[in-house]
């Protein structure tokens, strides 16, 4: 009995380097079994002094976890970050705060990329360089542009944040003028297929703040229209917010008549904006157009898509709403509405014949709606469309020109 006190000491001598080597074990392998695994359960002198069982996962209370996940990277982790110990050590390490401080930034930028770039718009910084920008406003389903180069896409396009359509109530046709952002080194935006627009500065060639409380189109009340616009021959009937309907087959002869037409508008009409549309037109006669009429001309020529056909015609009438928003007196002229109908036809149900099963009755609504939009305003301005149409009595043709038939306030036959 005498010689234990002996015995105890030299084993604890003996056993002292290994304790020694401990800690660099437990340090090597804190992120898979830190020390504080065993928390919680009882303390025997075994597990104190035996730092080989206490780096093995299996040292814990759920030994039969740690066999199953032993080699795995993801099932260690997990198995230690199952215990409160660990999850008390990974909060308070500065390396688990710098981590997630990272992710955090990392999730914050993105969201923001997520969100896309709706929410970037008038945070312009004394240091931004803008340049100057001008065009129609085109909305479509979930994004917006505005047109630089006319009524149809072109690379010059701006990109138009939804947020900006909202706060200043921006609609389809609005003449929008303001600035974009000039890009610099490694910016974002250089990775953007458009710019994006900055700021706006004039709405209809009013402040942006005035678009907010203006009246649409659509809740305007429409009266029978008394004016005369002022023409001669054929037309001399036709009243200012008239929906005239030129029934005569396609050719040389009605494309002169639009030309002649547009420009006796020209001359008579002289407080009456023109606008000439035409669609899927031959190029000369885009080129003629462009060049004799005073006014605007949305043309696409006949080597375009099918929804190019339909987007002018379309933009086009947006564009005059807004100016009738506004008091204006608009004439349209639209050639063809035959044409127009085809396209929408294309675009809804694809390459497929007209004469091929029913037709959607969405291309005949888009047609009247187009044309329909002619009417006089009992609070001031109004919109005139004279809008041509094959004299076809048979076929898709007919049943286009019967429709507008019933819309239509005048009728010329050439």
């Amino acid at each position: 009995m005498e010689n234990e006190p002996t015995d105890t000491s030299v084993d604890s001598t003996t056993e002292a380097p290994v304790r020694a080597r401990a800690p660099r074990r437990a340090t090597k392998k804190s992120a898979d079994a830190p020390v504080e695994v065993i928390v919680g359960e009882p303390t025997t002198s075994e597990s104190s002094d035996t730092p080989v069982e206490t780096a093995d996962p299996s040292a814990d209370g759920d030994a039969p976890a740690g066999r199953r996940t032993r080699g795995r990277g993801r099932g260690r982790a997990t198995a230690a970050s199952s215990t409160d110990g660990d999850a008390g050590e990974q909060t308070d390490s500065p390396e688990a705060d710098d981590a997630q401080t990272d992710n955090g930034r990392n999730r914050q930028r993105n969201r923001k990329r997520g969100r896309g770039r709706d929410d970037d718009f008038d945070g312009v910084s004394d240091d931004d360089v803008l340049i100057p920008v001008a065009g129609i406003l085109d909305i479509l389903d979930n994004y917006a542009f505005v047109r630089t180069a006319g009524y149809l896409a072109s690379p010059a396009d701006v990109y138009v944040a939804l947020g900006q359509v909202k706060k200043y109530n921006l609609r389809k046709g609005d003449a929008i003028v303001g600035a974009i952002r000039q890009p610099r080194d490694n910016d974002f935006q250089n990775r953007q297929k458009y710019n994006a627009l900055a700021t706006i500065d004039f709405v209809n060639g009013a402040a942006p703040e005035e678009a907010v409380t203006r009246d649409d189109f659509t809740d305007l009340i429409a009266v029978h229209a008394h004016d005369a616009l002022g023409l001669t021959g054929r037309f001399a009937g036709v009243k200012k917010g008239d929906r005239v309907l030129v029934d005569a087959a396609a050719g040389a002869t009605r494309t002169s008549v639009i030309r002649d037409l547009a420009a006796e508008i020209s001359a008579s009409a002289t407080d009456a904006h023109l606008m000439v549309v035409v669609a899927e037109g031959l190029p000369e006669d885009v080129t003629a157009l462009t060049r004799g009429v005073r006014g605007e001309v949305s043309a696409s020529s006949y080597d375009r898509h099918a929804d190019e056909h339909v987007t002018v015609a379309d933009l086009a009438i947006a564009r005059a709403k807004r100016l009738v928003e506004k008091g204006h007196h608009v004439v349209v002229l639209i050639d063809s509405m035959t044409r127009v109908a085809k396209n929408q036809l294309a675009v809804i149900q694809g390459s497929r014949p007209l004469g091929d099963g029913n037709v959607d009755s969405a291309v005949f609504s888009a047609a009247k709606r187009l044309f329909g939009a002619g009417r006089a305003l009992e609070t001031g301005g109004s919109l005139t469309v004279i809008a041509t149409v094959d004299n076809q009595t048979a076929g898709f043709a007919g049943v286009v020109r019967d429709e507008l038939l019933d819309v239509a306030t005048a009728v010329v036959t050439l």
